[in-house]
């Protein structure tokens, strides 16, 4: 969950005083005395990166839409209350920085600024360039320690205690700062590269993937769908066959093998499971990591910045593999309930005919029907704990662009 601070101010302070005392505090106490000049220059360059990438980090704006921005045909008229403009898709606006942020990822107190598509490089350098000063240092100081376990036996007036005191101080603060920013190095690079994802999207796969089995979903993009093509939508089948059965009750299987289908199949679609859901922004490894950081020649380039605009993100070339074909996310961040839907069972005989314990406890969980503005991970976050202003989206009203609405195609 988001780390909220009362002051905003040491959001910047508090990272600043760690590089200062870890970078200069390892310097002036050990290095000097240890390690090569040529080595000590090297330190001091890295140490020098992470300055320069954080101030990055900080002032470079994550990137706003235009103002009169259009959306394109198939895409959701997303309309921010605040900014009185609509959003561009993967864009959310931030309660903090009071804009449209796009492809926002989240606000990040530690830079006092939101993580999104134009600095989300300057970002992730800043964490690459922490994890290697950090790691070196981390090693040095390490090999000093073992060298003092070594020499325990040696005289008091033999040992610098000047070096002993700040080595035993700055090893522990370093291995912490090393270990924190690994963690949140790996989820970056887990959702930015190899899903394609920022943390946001992420959440909202997460919440479709927890309502998947749901009727008031279903229903919702099934109406989606009748929106945008302007004919119910066909038959959904799996690739996945064993995840089927695996996702059905015991009552649901043996109508499904019988060839007869349950009441709630004519919603929810018995041949399809989240796992073929195709997220549209996924490009592949190689491809999101330039997205971000640009071209291998300028990734260590601190200046360097993403080629595109962002107002119309690119779309992965397996998109026509989409059965749903409709923009992101498929429900549009919306669920109307309608009498005919039954979201959750409560009658004992009807819970005594499940079998499949992780399908009955997703039928149980309250979030099954919990719109998505109260909705919480499994981890306790909602969606406005990554920055989003709640007050200024209105999914109620967003409506799929469909051909006859859109300005653009004529041009």
């Amino acid at each position: 969950m988001a780390v909220q601070l009362k002051w905003p101010i040491l959001g910047v302070v508090i990272p600043c005083v760690l590089i200062a005392i870890l970078g200069y505090g390892s310097h002036y106490f050990v290095f000097s005395s240890r390690l090569e000049p040529s080595t000590q220059a090297w330190f001091q360059f890295s140490l020098t990166m992470v300055w320069v990438s954080y101030a990055l980090a900080i002032i470079i704006p994550p990137g706003l839409p235009p103002h009169n921005f259009e959306p394109k045909h198939g895409e959701w008229r997303r309309w921010c209350k605040k900014c009185q403009n609509y959003k561009p898709e993967r864009a959310h606006h931030c309660k903090t920085c009071n804009v449209c942020v796009l492809q926002m990822d989240h606000h990040c107190p530690w830079t006092y600024n939101c993580v999104g598509h134009r600095n989300m490089g300057h970002f992730l350098r800043f964490l690459a360039w922490v994890l290697w000063t950090t790691g070196f240092a981390m090693v040095q100081l390490a090999l000093v320690a073992l060298q003092y376990y070594h020499d325990r036996a040696l005289p008091s007036y033999l040992v610098d205690k000047r070096e002993l005191v700040a080595v035993v101080f700055l090893l522990p603060v370093d291995v912490f700062v090393f270990l924190t920013i690994l963690v949140l190095a790996i989820r970056c690079l887990i959702n930015w590269v190899g899903r394609g994802m920022s943390q946001i999207e992420v959440w909202e796969w997460e919440r479709i993937e927890h309502q998947f089995h749901t009727e008031r979903m279903w229903s919702q993009i099934n109406r989606n769908y009748l929106t945008l093509h302007g004919r119910k939508m066909p038959q959904l089948t799996s690739w996945n066959h064993l995840a089927v059965l695996l996702q059905m009750d015991e009552r649901e299987a043996i109508a499904h093998e019988a060839g007869t289908a349950p009441v709630d199949e004519l919603v929810v679609p018995p041949n399809f499971t989240p796992d073929d859901l195709v997220f549209p922004y996924d490009l592949g490894m190689w491809n999101n990591l330039t997205a971000i950081l640009g071209y291998p020649w300028a990734w260590l380039m601190p200046w360097s910045e993403p080629s595109s605009s962002g107002y119309h993100p690119a779309k992965t070339k397996y998109l026509e593999d989409d059965q749903l074909n409709l923009p992101w996310p498929p429900d549009g961040g919306h669920q109307e309930q309608t009498a005919f839907v039954r979201d959750t069972c409560t009658d004992d005989i009807e819970l005594s005919d499940y079998r499949n314990i992780s399908l009955l406890k997703k039928r149980l969980d309250p979030r099954s029907t919990m719109e998505r503005k109260k909705w919480v991970n499994d981890v306790g976050e909602r969606l406005d704990d990554y920055g989003v202003d709640l007050e200024a989206e209105d999914p109620e009203n967003e409506v799929l662009l469909v051909a006859s609405d859109n300005r653009m195609d004529s041009d």
